[in-house]
């Protein structure tokens, strides 16, 4: 049986926003379908016509605004998720969408790996699903998600007729082949890849610690660029 891909909303007056947000949640099409719109009346006429699993939404927007779908949204689609988004937050603001009903709530600008989280949050995405996105990912995706997991594992990885091994302990990388490659060398050869045909989960584990720098820098700061 197939998984039933999520279905999102995106809505801002800010066409490039809405854009950039959609190209973003994409890479993971086989969780995501993504619809965008430019108003409030927009997005009504779309509820009114599909089933909404989530809703991103800025407040400020002319006609009906954020807030205002927010109250629609709470009255006539209960089971319908809203995130809303702001360039002017403050606790008071944070606190009126939340007694609207939506606990999710980011002020622009953010980072839309943050965004991304909290997309998973709201659609209460299991760990195994959105592992399963991952192949055909940006590599930096794949190990940021296994640094960020916290355990101890060990991934084989293949793109075309290279393969390279990644082992990680208590969240952190501590060990990388490609080749004849060993540790940062390694690891930087396979992030040279872009993305990965597959990858799978090997049931030995090394002992070797070849890379001792934290994941965060490893990956320059940018695990999703």
């Amino acid at each position: 049986m197939v998984n039933k891909r999520k279905s999102i909303l995106i809505v801002d007056d800010e066409e490039d926003l809405t854009w950039s947000i959609s190209i973003y949640l994409q890479r993971n099409e086989s969780l995501f379908e993504i619809t965008c719109v430019s108003s409030g009346e927009e997005a009504v006429t779309v509820l009114d016509q599909t089933l909404v699993d989530l809703i991103i939404s800025d407040v400020k927007m002319p006609g009906i605004s954020g807030l205002d779908l927010l109250a629609i949204v709470n009255e006539k689609y209960p089971t319908t998720k809203m995130i809303i988004m702001t360039a002017f937050g403050s606790e008071v603001l944070e606190e009126h969408v939340s007694n609207l009903g939506s606990q999710y709530y980011i002020e622009k600008p953010f980072e839309l790996v943050m965004l991304r989280e909290i997309v998973y949050s709201a659609l209460q995405i299991s760990e195994k699903k959105i592992e399963s996105s991952l192949v055909n990912s940006r590599i930096k995706e794949i190990i940021a998600f296994h640094c960020k997991s916290g355990g101890t594992s060990q991934l084989a990885l293949y793109h075309g007729l290279h393969q390279g091994i990644i082992c990680f302990q208590r969240g952190e990388i501590v060990h990388a082949e490609c080749g004849e490659l060993e540790g940062e060398n390694a690891l930087f050869s396979i992030l040279d890849w872009g993305k990965v045909d597959s990858y799978s989960h090997l049931d030995y584990l090394m002992t070797k610690k070849t890379i001792r720098r934290d994941w965060q820098s490893l990956l320059n700061n940018s695990m999703i660029d």
